[in-house]
């Protein structure tokens, strides 16, 4: 490379990728320099990918990774959009025009190549090829461009993919993927979950919402296996928003005659992703639950094929500021600060913790108002007619939990982390 020999350094750092056993800080680096190479030889489209590939796959190699993300971020001359996508450029047997084979995988034989025959369209095709030769083959044909005229919009891509399989294990997966600043990921969706294994053209898609801050737009097909995969007709497209409200109040209305509401959603083709928020009242308090809700087109419309929960949690109201500012003066008349770990005597002792991700209304911040980062305090030296002893025999919420410690404990123990 120094020599100005770009082609062979390209075919050394290759190898040095491909090497079974290369150590991944010198594999992160030899990437880095074909990334360099790439670009000293004009190709952007190879040196974008494999500079992504660095901040994606080797992001633990910290140098390496943040060398590849600052190349990305000073990235400005990437192609506005998707081209070539019914492969009616180029000549057969090439890659097609517009289209890339990341470089890094040309070593092991993987290639793609341009048809005008066997074809779903008349115009053409390509076929992406895994050789037998490799047992773990996984081909790609891939695109990559700006993100600019699509950042906030929902996209869709489509194509139709048939599967000359070699063995039972063969398969085409299309993919998309949104890029952010600083190696931050966006949307990304590989069809792990619904591959194409036939033979028979089918026919694929994926919707996905772009972030608004995104920077790239990276999709293509994969050949996992021995076999060969073709892909045809090629189309990506914005999705009218009135789709896309179509979608979402659809399901919404799902959830109108219940407790939940929607807080995040994304529309992924045949199927959507809905963050599903439910509130019961318990008395003072607020069950709070969140799950998220996979839903998938039928004929008769949305149905919710998995419900997954995620968290639950109890809110409760903020203290009156005059209460707590009574509690505070009883507890600093009456508690006893901590010296270090020192024994506590009492039958029942309750202990409460204050941190910074606490919800509000807990009762560890009205404890907290004290100032006081730790201290005892023996209840029963606290009069029941007190501001102190009227707040201990209510209910609120201790380590997110309703809680009455009155009736809990004779002794607190209260620890400022």
């Amino acid at each position: 490379m120094v020599e100005g020999e770009i082609a062979p350094a390209i075919g050394m750092y290759q190898a040095i990728v491909a090497q079974p056993g290369t150590p991944r800080a010198v594999a992160a680096l030899a990437m880095l320099h074909l990334g360099q190479c790439q670009e000293k030889l004009g190709q952007r489209r190879e040196a974008h990918a494999t500079y992504a590939r660095v901040a994606r796959d080797y992001a633990a190699e910290s140098a390496a990774a943040a060398e590849a993300r600052a190349k990305l971020s000073g990235w400005s001359d990437a192609p506005p959009g998707p081209r070539n996508l019914r492969f009616e450029q180029g000549k057969a047997g090439d890659v097609p025009p517009g289209w890339f084979v990341p470089a890094v995988e040309k070593t092991t034989g993987r290639l793609a190549q341009l048809r005008r025959k066997g074809c779903r369209d008349t115009a053409g095709c390509a076929v992406v090829i895994a050789p037998a030769n490799s047992p773990d083959a996984v081909g790609n044909l891939m695109q990559s461009f700006s993100a600019a005229a699509y950042r906030g919009k929902t996209v869709r891509l489509r194509a139709w993919v048939r599967v000359e399989a070699g063995t039972p294990g063969d398969r085409a997966q299309m993919w998309l993927k949104v890029y952010r600043p600083n190696g931050k990921t966006g949307f990304y969706d590989d069809m792990d979950d619904r591959p194409v294994r036939d033979a028979e053209w089918t026919n694929c898609e994926i919707v996905a919402e772009v972030d608004r801050d995104a920077q790239f737009l990276d999709f293509g097909v994969r050949s996992i296996g021995r076999g060969r995969v073709w892909v045809d007709e090629v189309s990506f497209e914005i999705v009218p928003e009135e789709q896309v409200r179509a979608v979402r109040n659809a399901i919404g209305r799902r959830y109108a005659r219940t407790d939940t509401t929607v807080s995040n959603f994304r529309f992924s083709g045949p199927q959507a992703v809905a963050t599903a928020r439910s509130v019961t009242q318990r008395g003072e308090f607020a069950l709070v639950q969140t799950a998220r809700d996979t839903w998938s087109r039928t004929e008769d419309g949305w149905e919710l094929t998995e419900h997954v929960p995620l968290s639950i949690s109890y809110e409760g109201p903020a203290a009156d500021p005059e209460v707590v500012r009574a509690v505070a003066e009883d507890l600093r008349r009456l508690a006893v600060p901590l010296a270090g770990l020192q024994p506590v005597r009492a039958k029942a002792a309750c202990v409460a913790v204050h941190r910074g991700d606490l919800p509000e209304g807990s009762g560890e911040i009205v404890l907290a108002a004290a100032g006081m980062p730790g201290f005892t305090l023996d209840l029963a030296k606290v009069r029941a007619d007190s501001a102190l002893g009227r707040w201990l025999g209510e209910p609120h919420l201790f380590d997110g939990t309703p809680g009455t410690l009155s009736k809990s404990c004779d002794a607190l123990i209260f620890l400022e982390k």
